[in-house]
């Protein structure tokens, strides 16, 4: 595929694949039926029939949302439909926005780290030393959730290198809100990138978009912390549609968010412990340190917004796992004193919920 920046003002041919590419109902799919049918935007234009949900994008308004102060977006495009790649033609969006530097794209392969938003300690500490280890060799890809996916873009961040964030809304709707900072330091250290126009209205399909570009964008995805039903096992099954190697973090059977990892293990997806797993399947003859060199500074800590947050006891158990945690890294991951953390954890001991380790760590029973 050939893309094209856009650094300035816009020429008619790509002003009208913007407009045709946001009318209501057309859809990846039908925009290449479409231009496959015109040949160019600009013709098919003239044949697409209007309802009262329908409009098209004018050219002022248009430029208008790229040059926003909030959105400060470019774009990119395909030129003269060169595609030999059947997926990228019929899926991937005609037009691409993004922030930061694009040239990243041409620089290494990308590797997606992606897994549960509700995600244990763990788990984060997982994506953390995984993505530490990968950056070097890859650029570390993801939907920028909370979570997993936070926590893999923060540890090669910290670590200097470039990130790749995929977003489900336009830049002037950033998502989650929390990860307003994160996004800025992305666009500034890496790239972020949408499919969706700026102003343009959310919709829960527009996850699905992200997903599937998300993929389409990766040369394989590591899964870390998937439940059965959820947009992880989603995104994992639409990357085998396309032929992207799956790799998936194993977990204990008892512990919901890994139901959905185990059966990929269980349906033939390579179990993989380490980055350097992750690198012999992908291939090449690169040797990482697979140490566990991170620090707490580099593990992901998802603020709790505590005025909504009446049961201390479900906030821990969620943030628990088979894995040994210690108090030190709830009070990290929670924000909570260590008072109140006793308090809940005693009750939970005594409820059967959690267990202590000889070491006084604990574990979800």
């Amino acid at each position: 595929m050939w893309l094209i920046p856009y650094f300035g003002m816009l020429d008619s041919n790509t002003l009208d694949w913007i407009k045709l590419s946001n009318i209501h109902g057309i859809g990846n799919k039908k925009f290449w039926s479409l231009i496959r049918y015109y040949k160019t935007a600009s013709e098919a234009l003239k044949h697409v029939s209007l309802d009262g949900n329908n409009k098209v994008f004018n050219d002022i308004f248009i430029e208008k949302f790229l040059h926003d102060y909030k959105c400060k977006t470019n774009l990119l495009t395909y030129n003269n439909f060169p595609y030999k790649s059947t997926y990228f033609e019929t899926y991937c969006p005609p037009v691409l926005y993004y922030r930061g530097n694009v040239n990243i794209l041409n620089d290494k392969p990308r590797i997606a780290i992606i897994g549960a938003r509700n995600s244990s300690i763990s788990g984060k500490t997982i994506a953390s030393i995984m993505a530490e280890n990968l950056a070097p060799h890859f650029i570390i890809t993801s939907g920028m959730a909370h979570g997993i996916d936070t926590s893999a873009l923060k540890a090669a961040l910290n670590k200097g290198h470039p990130v790749l964030a995929i977003l489900p809304f336009g830049f002037d709707n950033i998502y989650p809100k929390d990860n307003t900072k994160l996004f800025e330091k992305i666009a500034e250290n890496g790239l972020v990138i949408t499919s969706v126009f700026p102003n343009k209205t959310p919709d829960p399909g527009m996850f699905h978009a992200r997903n599937r570009l998300l993929v389409l964008l990766s040369k394989g995805v590591v899964v870390i912390e998937a439940a059965v039903k959820s947009g992880t096992m989603s995104t994992a099954n639409l990357a085998l549609d396309f032929g992207i190697e799956v790799m998936v973090v194993p977990g204990s059977p008892l512990d919901h968010r890994y139901y959905g990892s185990n059966l990929l293990i269980k349906n033939g997806a390579p179990l993989v412990q380490n980055a350097q797993d992750v690198i012999d399947i992908i291939g090449g003859n690169k040797m990482v340190n697979n140490t566990l060199n991170i620090s707490t500074e580099d593990i992901d800590t998802d603020i709790v917004d505590k005025s909504h947050s009446t049961n201390i006891s479900d906030i821990i158990l969620s943030k628990l796992s088979t894995v040994p945690t210690t108090i030190d890294e709830l009070v990290i991951e929670t924000k909570f004193t260590v008072p109140k953390i006793l308090a809940a954890v005693s009750e939970l001991v005594l409820e059967g919920k959690v267990i202590r380790t000889p070491s006084n760590s604990l574990v979800i029973s």
